[in-house]
């Protein structure tokens, strides 16, 4: 009998062996993709890079095509991306406030200066993504401070976590493991074909970059903002446009660059994809390209919560108010 009881409990650890082993990551749908909810992208992966690698490794030895494994092989970017920056992901979570996510927030555009500081020669776009970010931080902690408006902060704290899952996942890959890191995702169908040929001179890449995260990455988010209806999108977006600075030295603000009827208005909505890309693609991205190293490198290292706090609205009334004050521009040099 004892004998037997050895057997069993021989065989039970062994079934349970074999199945941890032979977890099934395959095929998950990607539940968060846009990065709208806590977590990654689907909540039966893990968290733990140990536990991932093992998975890939297993899958990639059996010779299993990448699009199987598509959502296993993009949480394993995202958490290597995410243990870099410091932000823990299995709680970020943009349905929180804005001051409940501040420590994320910041955490995540501190990471993107790193990466720019260390690779300054070839990560570039990491730099033109960090100095935009005051602007757009700043949109967030001011909207989550009215109630009535948290759910754009929400939305712009989900688009922020989205380009982060999408294009921080991608530098991470690449740090890591080159163009063929970034060739998997391709394969697997995280990125397209364009993105993956952009990646063989990342220094060259910084429109290519910037029209992915505009107009694949959080387009659809943009719009679902503007076709709010209670308060309405349309007049949140709008006002958004309307108030917004230009962080970028040598840029316009959204206002000097298309002016409605030559007033200090803007004619566009920036929540419209066509007209937020002939923005960013014809005078932003331009005037990011302009500029020095050393220019670039004097913006990034300012603390961010300083760059931050020159764009929040209490610190902008004289510019909100008067928007044409002056003949300066308004962006970010102090």
């Amino acid at each position: 009998m004892r004998v037997l009881m050895v057997v069993a409990a021989l065989v039970l650890t062994s079934m349970g062996a074999t199945k941890a082993d032979t977890v099934d990551y395959l095929d998950l749908p990607l539940t968060n993709g846009n990065g709208e909810q806590r977590g990654g992208v689907h909540p039966d992966l893990p968290y733990d890079r140990a536990a991932l690698e093992h998975a890939l490794k297993d899958y990639r030895g059996k010779g299993i095509a990448p699009a199987r494994f598509k959502a296993l092989l993009w949480q394993y970017w995202i958490v290597r991306a995410a243990e870099a920056a410091g932000v823990p992901l299995s709680e970020w979570d943009p349905q929180r406030s804005a001051e409940a996510n501040r420590a994320t927030i910041f955490a995540v555009y501190d990471f993107y200066a790193k990466l720019y500081l260390q690779n300054p020669d070839t990560l570039r776009w990491m730099g033109f993504a960090n100095i935009g970010a005051p602007a757009f931080a700043a949109g967030m902690l001011d909207l989550g401070s009215v109630p009535e408006l948290r759910w754009f902060s929400s939305m712009l704290m989900s688009m922020q976590k989205h380009i982060f899952m999408d294009l921080g996942a991608m530098h991470a890959a690449y740090l890591d493991g080159g163009i063929k890191a970034v060739e998997e995702m391709r394969d697997a169908g995280i990125i397209d074909a364009d993105t993956t040929a952009a990646w063989a001179d990342p220094a060259q890449a910084v429109l290519e970059f910037s029209s992915r995260e505009q107009n694949l990455v959080i387009a659809e988010q943009f719009d679902r903002m503007r076709s709010r209806l209670l308060p309405p999108g349309e007049v949140i977006t709008y006002a958004i446009t309307m108030a917004g600075p230009m962080p970028v030295p040598g840029g316009k603000t959204p206002a000097r660059f298309r002016p409605l009827f030559g007033g200090p208005l803007p004619a566009f909505n920036y929540a419209d994809r066509a007209a937020r890309w002939d923005f960013l693609g014809n005078d932003t991205v331009p005037a990011y390209e302009r500029l020095s190293k050393d220019s670039v490198h004097r913006i990034v290292q300012r603390p961010f919560a300083d760059r931050v706090a020159e764009y929040r609205a209490t610190a902008r009334l004289l510019d909100l108010i008067m928007p044409f004050r002056s003949d300066e521009p308004q962006n970010g040099v102090r």
